[in-house]
């Protein structure tokens, strides 16, 4: 019986390390494959002549074509005068990039070199769950590196629906190619929240934008800035359209049934503290945000949809004194990081108007994108009138967004208000 059990612990061992073995070869033999179609891609300053920003990127549809992320190369678009890019290979060669055009909202760029870099890699679809992936990359500029992992599938709360890698990027290998054991390309390496827990933009959308290159006999894009501006534009459209169509939960605060999380774009969470005895003022608020910033530049993203209501009670107080402390908590400012070079100043219109029967104070805030045309952020305040020893606020805040979309989404969340009588 032991020379039975110890048999089969050895055999077991024997797979054990098998397995690895297996997976330690895999995982060579793919480097040695892909390597030499895998570069770092770097921002340049002018001035100093030092890189600023590094990332990586690979060789993709042709020779001389390589695919990166947007924010890699972000420094470059955003102050052209000041940078240039360039790459180099695991040999330590070096050279100029031509930037030919961006995804913004899938966080890619494609960049073209004055000469031929190695063999494109191939694009696949997104594999079937628990598949083994290879990401490659240039982590910390401390040279190339291959972390395997697996796919844990697509994420749904949002519209990019990147993929879920188990694997840990590391700065630098933003950019770089994550593929399957048939050497495909089946992701682009993005970001990462540590713990073993990475995320991939999914090759399809690589593959749209290289077609969409493609057709123009691969020219650079003219007007980049405009390109971006409509990619956005066209984005918020489409997101808020989504979000018009899509199932809505409701909640209550205080009197009122309002609007909670929309299914797939929005998470909300209740924002309740153990009141003093002491305080006369008492209040409980919901705030809900989606996951759609959208990168731009080091400080400035835009797409956030971010709501939030809070009801107060002041049964204790005298109804000026209850309104004082009501009023100071009136105050609501953007979640937007844009700064005086990127905006121009809100403009703001107050008036009052009737929301499920019921009188409010209203504050529509708006401010326009510089660079960005058709793009804007904007505040909505609203605030319940006419109760004495009771009240509640309303903020809806949107980064970067068409304005007549934005209102659109507003009226249809004032609409979807309740009184409960």
């Amino acid at each position: 019986m032991y020379r039975l059990i110890l048999k089969i612990m050895l055999v077991l061992l024997a797979s054990v390390v098998a397995r690895q073995v297996c997976a330690e070869t895999s995982s060579s033999s793919i480097y040695q494959d892909v390597e030499k179609s895998v570069y770092q891609v770097r921002v340049i300053s002018k001035l100093g002549g030092e890189k600023t920003t590094i990332g990586s990127g690979f060789v993709v549809m042709e020779p001389n074509i390589i695919a990166t992320n947007y924010h890699v190369v972000s420094t470059f678009v955003n102050d052209p005068e000041e940078y240039e890019l360039d790459y180099r290979s695991t040999s330590g060669k070096t050279g100029n990039l031509e930037l030919l055009a961006v995804d913004v909202i899938h966080d890619l760029a494609l960049l073209r070199a004055d000469e031929l870099l190695g063999t494109p890699l191939q694009l696949a679809d997104v594999p079937p769950k628990g598949t083994n992936l290879y990401a490659l990359g240039n982590p910390l500029d401390l040279g190339f590196a291959i972390i395997d992992g697996t796919n844990n599938g697509v994420l749904k709360s949002g519209d990019d629906n990147n993929i879920l890698f188990s694997g840990s990027l590391n700065p630098g290998m933003s950019g770089g190619p994550t593929v399957n054991e048939q050497r495909q390309v089946v992701g682009i390496n993005v970001a990462t929240s540590g713990n073993e827990i990475s995320f991939l933009v999914p090759a399809r959308y690589l593959g749209v934008i290289l077609e969409r290159l493609k057709l123009t006999g691969f020219n650079a894009d003219s007007n980049i800035d405009e390109r971006i501006a409509e990619q956005l534009r066209n984005n918020t459209r489409k997101q808020i359209e989504r979000l018009l169509n899509a199932k809505w939960t409701s909640r209550s605060i205080g009197k009122f049934t309002v609007p909670g999380a929309i299914d797939n774009f929005t998470r909300c969470w209740d924002e309740i503290s153990k009141p003093d005895e002491d305080d006369l003022l008492r209040s409980r608020g919901t705030r809900c945000t989606n996951d759609g910033s959208i990168y731009l530049d080091d400080g400035l993203e835009v797409g956030e949809v971010a709501y939030e209501y809070f009801w107060f009670n002041g049964e204790k107080m005298i109804p000026p004194h209850f309104y004082q402390g009501y009023e100071d908590q009136n105050a609501s400012y953007s979640s937007g990081k844009a700064g005086k070079s990127d905006v121009g100043n809100f403009n703001c219109h107050t008036g009052f108007t009737r929301v499920a029967e019921q009188e409010f104070k209203m504050t529509v805030c708006r401010r326009d994108y510089l660079y960005y045309t058709g793009l804007s952020d904007v505040m909505a305040t609203a605030a319940l009138v006419g109760h004495k020893q009771q009240g509640m606020l309303f903020n809806l805040d949107m980064t970067g967004v068409d304005f007549d979309s934005g209102m659109q989404l507003l009226r249809r969340m004032l609409e979807a208000f309740k009184w409960q009588k």
